[in-house]
Formats: structure tokens, sequence, C-alpha cells
């Protein structure tokens, strides 16, 4: 094109050469400032015309080239890239292995069938969720039912298929639009249901999760409940992205590029998989027990007068081990469980009302609140001995020189009745009797009398001063009434009831008649609702005092090791996949109460009375050579009406150099020496390095 317009200039010669003119109107020849033009003539003039007219031809070609080439490659480059389709693809949650590196919690990559409803024309919905459906023997209308949920652009795993099937899909994925294959992370759950509440479970993300979360992706599942959900951030890892091109059918044709992701940080817990597998058997075991007493309970025939008690099933325990010198928490155990592998792709609706109607996903340990009953007269035992506590004077059975109680089962108090409290308690061994205990025979024993009248002894010398509440500051102190701080979801604070509480309480219910009657309305005529007989109860942990066995055993854990209270951790540590060290807990003390060394070896020495000749004498009668290093404490707790009481029972070991406590309730499983004791022995046992004896009845006992 160039060279022929060259040419054609050519062959008009020196004539057709352009001229300049002057005068009006004539554009003035350009006049240089690096002197004058030089003189052309004859041939010479031509061939300069024709280089002229050759540069300008030669610039508008070029031109033209690029408009017609270059800029034409770059349209087709956009309307190329236009046909580009990203996703996300997720990333392999992190491992999670126990305190001695066992894997508990693992990711493998599984081929899955995937449906994008980018790549689907709304056309051909129906006909290809009636071809997955015949070739995945999946219904259709489940498969519907995801896709609806999925949302407009939006894509959704539909399922795992072997790499065979993989394979034959790839190799017919025209006849499936909307669909692709690939490698996705399923979580695998080695222990099955055991440790599931420690560890938790996945699901999408709640509304509630991404308004907290907005980088959230809505389609790919986050950790619900235990170190899944506390620690979901570090599982995550980080997604990966693949691109597609896809013609206007929707049709991908090419894999353009791919961006691996990055799997997620390892959690080592502080749980002992050993000593956690022994715990959730002695909490079968001991339901099974609990129910089996209570069958022979119903084939009991009753003596004139008697009423049965309340004998519903015993369907629920909770037991946990910790590290009383740095809070660690060795073993946790919540029942009904669940397996968190049913919740990899998703739980049935049937499956999940039934767990949710067990209440399988409440863990006890941390969110169950109940009266601790006689564990908490360890708190009172400390407070009578560190303050020194004086008995009430007029009381009958009181030795105030000797500091003795006659324990007979019985404790009159006609004066009180005008204060609205109850007249008459009764303890649990009425109408027998213990005879005449000192402080450390009386916690041995569980006598409740003793520990009414340390009560007492505070109302009647303190009551109205700020020596009241000396009971309840010495369990806040302990960790009661407050949350544990504990890295796990459903942490519950309890309550530890006083005046001001009472107060408060009465405020409400006087403000609110529709409010929730925490108080007796007879009460609210009163000047204060809060009653001796309120203190009294406190004193043996009944009444309104409400605890969580984790709250009791850092209390335990406290009193033993001298005052400190620990925050107890079920993670110690997270590595990065290759190993480096990301993340380690540091013990961490919530509070220091100085304690005095002889009350805490008192304390100690009383406790391993407690499983010597105490309430818990039968259930550890045949514990192996090292029951004097052991120590526990049973308690019974009062329920409704219509409810069994709750067995409790706390153990610390060794005594003369106190590692662990241990914790174990039984939700309506009846008596602590009987019931909870010997649970506890189990779990003691294997601590010690016993052999392990089968979990009998203990005796009945408060």
């Amino acid at each position: 094109m160039v060279p022929g317009c060259l040419g054609g200039l050519a062959k008009n010669g020196a004539d057709s050469a352009p001229q300049f003119r002057t005068g009006r109107g004539a554009v003035p020849p350009f006049k240089s400032t690096l002197g004058p033009l030089p003189q052309v003539k004859g041939s010479q003039r031509i061939v300069l015309v024709a280089a002229i007219f050759a540069l300008l031809f030669g610039f508008l070609g070029i031109r033209l080239w690029f408009m017609q080439v270059a800029e034409g490659v770059a349209a087709a480059e956009i309307v190329y890239n236009e046909g580009l389709v990203s996703v996300v693809t997720p990333a392999p949650r992190g491992d999670i292995r126990d305190r001695n590196g066992q894997l508990l919690v693992t990711s493998r990559v599984v081929p899955m069938v995937v449906m994008d409803r980018k790549l689907l024309q709304s056309s051909e919905k129906d006909e290809a969720i009636a071809r997955l459906s015949a070739r995945l023997e999946i219904p259709a209308d489940w498969i519907e039912a995801l896709y609806d949920e999925a949302g407009v652009n939006q894509r959704f795993p539909l399922a795992v298929v072997d790499t065979t099937t993989a394979y034959e899909l790839e190799e017919q994925i025209r006849s499936f639009p909307g669909v692709v294959i690939e490698n996705y992370p399923e979580r695998i759950y080695l222990a099955g249901g055991s440790l599931s509440h420690v560890i938790g479970h996945l699901g999408f993300p709640s509304a509630d999760d991404l308004q907290q979360r907005p980088h959230l992706d809505p389609n790919i599942r986050i950790g619900k409940l235990g170190v899944e959900g506390f620690y979901d951030q570090w599982l995550q890892g980080t997604p990966g992205e693949r691109v597609y091109r896809v013609n206007q059918a929707g049709r991908i044709t090419e894999e353009r590029t791919e961006v691996p992701p990055q799997s997620g940080a390892t959690l080592y817990l502080t749980i002992d998989e050993e000593l956690q597998r022994v715990v959730e058997d002695a909490l079968l075991e001991g339901i099974e027990l609990s129910n089996l007493i209570k069958d022979e309970e119903r084939e009991r025939p009753l003596e004139d007068g008697e009423t049965r008690a309340a004998l519903n099933p015993t369907e629920r325990a909770a037991g946990v081990v910790m590290d009383i010198t740095n809070g660690e928490v060795l073993a946790l155990a919540s029942y009904p469980d669940f397996d968190p592998q049913e919740f990899v792709w998703g739980i049935d609706r049937a499956d999940f009302s039934r767990l949710s109607d067990q209440k399988a996903f409440l863990n006890l340990v941390v969110g169950g609140l109940y009266p601790p009953a006689s564990t908490f007269k360890a708190i009172t035992y400390t407070a009578a001995l560190t303050y020194d506590i004086p008995f009430a004077e007029a009381i009958e059975g009181v030795d105030l020189v000797g500091r003795r109680i006659n324990c007979d089962g019985e404790l009159v108090l006609p004066e009180i009745i005008d204060e609205g409290s109850p007249q008459v308690f009764r303890d649990w061994y009425y109408p027998a009797e213990l005879g005449w205990l000192d402080i450390h025979e009386a916690f041995e024993h569980s006598c409740n009398i003793f520990f009414y009248n340390v009560a007492l002894g505070v109302w009647r010398n303190w009551g109205n001063t700020s020596r009241e509440d000396i009971l309840q500051d010495m369990a806040r102190s302990l960790g009661y009434g407050a949350f544990t701080g504990v890295d796990l979801s459903g942490d519950q604070a309890g309550i530890v009831p006083d005046r001001e509480l009472f107060e408060e309480w009465k405020r409400i219910q006087l403000e609110d008649p529709a409010a929730p009657l925490r108080l007796d309305p007879a009460r609210l005529s009163l000047a204060s609702p809060w009653l001796g007989g309120d203190l009294m109860n406190l004193a043996i942990g009944q009444g309104d005092m409400l605890a969580s066995p984790l709250q009791v055993a850092v209390s335990y854990g406290a009193l033993a090791n001298g005052g400190t209270v620990w925050t107890p951790r079920v993670v110690s540590q997270v590595r990065s996949p290759a190993g480096e060290l990301l993340w380690a807990a540091i013990p961490e003390a919530k509070s220091r109460l100085d304690l005095p060394d002889w009350v805490v070896d008192s304390l100690l020495s009383d406790m391993n009375l407690v499983v010597a000749g105490g309430t818990a004498r039968r259930a550890f009668s045949d514990f192996g050579p090292s029951v004097n290093l052991v120590g526990g404490k049973t308690g019974t707790g009062q329920s409704s009406a219509n409810r069994d009481s709750h067995a409790w029972f706390v153990g610390v070991a060794p005594i003369n150099n106190p590692k662990w406590v241990v914790v174990v309730l039984v939700d309506q499983g009846g008596s602590g020496g009987r019931v909870a004791a010997p649970m506890g022995r189990l779990i003691m046992q294997y601590l010690m390095g016993e052999e392990l004896d089968p979990i009998e009845a203990g005796e009945e006992t408060n």
C-alpha cells in the first residue's frame, strides 16, 4: 500500500510538486533557527518530495495497521477475558493433636462434584439436575434444595466421589453443564465422638458470624463449638483460586491459572488422649450404675408412710482432670456427646433435632450449672480455719471450748422463725447420729450441722457488717461467680448468692411482676430478703449457689496449690504445617489467695480421711497401695421436687505434692458417695498408676 502511493507520486514528475504561495492568505515559509534550508535543484527536488510523501503515507499505514491489528488483538483479549471465571478453593483446615502429638483431627483431599450456578444456563437447570441425580444416585429434590439455598451466581459442593467416578465425570463433563470436579478438603475426626466437646464441629457461618467477621466466605464451613470454633482463624488456612475460561454457553473450555490453597495451622491440645478415654469410660459406666441403682429402688417395697423419690433416667454426666500447677486441662468429657464427622458435609435435620433435644451440644463441664453441694464445704472449712470464725453462742449442741458440734442429725432453731427461715435443719443421715465432731471429722463424714453452725457464727457475730460476706468473698477469690476464662465457648459464671443479689432480685420482682420468680413472694414484704437460712444453705453448697464442674476444679486446684487460681486452658501451642511455633500458651494466674500453709495441709489431710474412712471409703476400699496419697470430697446436690439429686466427687492427688484435681458430676445421678465417688476412683487409679477396678456402687452418703 505504501509503495504504491509513493510510485504514483513519482510518475507525476516535477510539475506535481506543491507550490508555496506568498501574499494575503499565504502560509509563510517555515523559518528555522538552524539557518536556511539547503537549496535543492532539479532531480534532487523530485527525490525530496517523494521521500516526504513516503514518510507521510508510511505513518498513515502504520497507524492503520495498529488500529486494525493491534487494537483488534486487545479488543479480542478483552472479550477473551470476559469469559474468565474465578473461583475460590477452600484450604485444608489445620490438624489437631493431643499433648503427646497424637493426631486427633486432620484433613484429606477428596474428589468433589461441585455445581456452579455461574456456569449453568437457567434453561439447563432441570436437565442438569436430573442427569446428576441419576449419575450420582442422589435425590433430585435434594440437589434442587442445595441449588436454591446457594443463591444466584454461587457454587456449592454436591458429593464426594471416588477417583473412578471423578475421572468418568471429567470425561463426560460436557454432558453435565454447571458441574466441575475439584479437589476438596474433607475433615476427618479420628477420635469419633470422643473429645467432641473439646474439638467441636464444622458448620456454615451464621448471620452473626458474617456480621462479626465480614471477610468470611458464606459457602465455606467454619468451626463451631470447641477448639474448632475458638481457634477457627488459626485452623482455617488461606484459600486458593482457580481461574477458568468459559464459552457463551457457560462450558469450561480452559483452566487458565491456579493458586493452591495453604493449610491451616496445627493445634496442640493440653489433653492426654489416653486419660480422656478413661474419663469418658467412667462417665458411661457411672450413668449405667446410676440407672441400675434406680431400677433396684423401683422394685423395693415401700415401708409404711414412705414415699419414693423421683427416679428419672440418668442420662447426663461430666468429668474433668486439671493440672493444678498451671491450669492445663488434661481431660474433659461431657455426655451425651456427638460425632463431629456427621457435620462435615451437613447433618440430617432429624439427627440434629435429636441431638438438640438431648442437649448434646451443651458442654456440662463449662456450661452446666449445679449446686456444688458438699464439695463447697472445702471453702467453708478453709474460711473457718483461716479467719477463725467463732461459733454462735447459746446454740444447743455446740461445744465452744472444744470447738465441736453434736452431729445428731437435726438442728433446731425456733428463734429464727421470725426471720422467715426454716427452723429445723435435718442432716442427710437423719435419723442416725454421728456424735460430737470437730471440723476435721465433720469434713470427713460430711456433717451438714457442723457447717450450718459455721454460717450461724458468721450471721450472729458479723451479720450486717463488712464481714457478713466472708464465705462469699472466699468463694469468689477461688473463682466462683466468675467466668473461668477457659478457651472454649459456653463458659458460665454461676451464682454466689448474698444480700446484695437478693435485694436486686427483690427490686426486679417488685418492679416487673412478669419477671422470673427468683424469690418466694413472701420474702418481698421483708426489709431484706436475705436471711440467716440462706447463709446456712450456702455453707453446704445448696440454696441459690450454682457452679460448673470446671469452677469446682479450679477452686480445689487453688486450695491444693496454696491459693493460685489458674485460668484453665485446653490448647498449649499453635504450629505452622511445617512445624514452626506460632503461638504458645503462658500459664495465667487469675488471682492469688494467700492461704496459710497449715490450713492447706490440714485440708489435704482431711480429704484423705474422706477416702480412707469417710463418705468415699467404700468406693476407695480397693484402690491400691497409693490410697494414702489421694484425697477426695463427695457431694449430693439437691434439686427440684421432681428431679433426683446430682452426684458429685472431687479428688486431689498426690496429696503430698498436689498435681491433679479430678471432678465428676452425674446429673440426677443420686448419691455422690454411691455413684460419683466410684467414677472418680477409677480416674484416680489411672493417674496414680494403679490397676483399674470396675465401677461398683459405693456408700449412700452426702
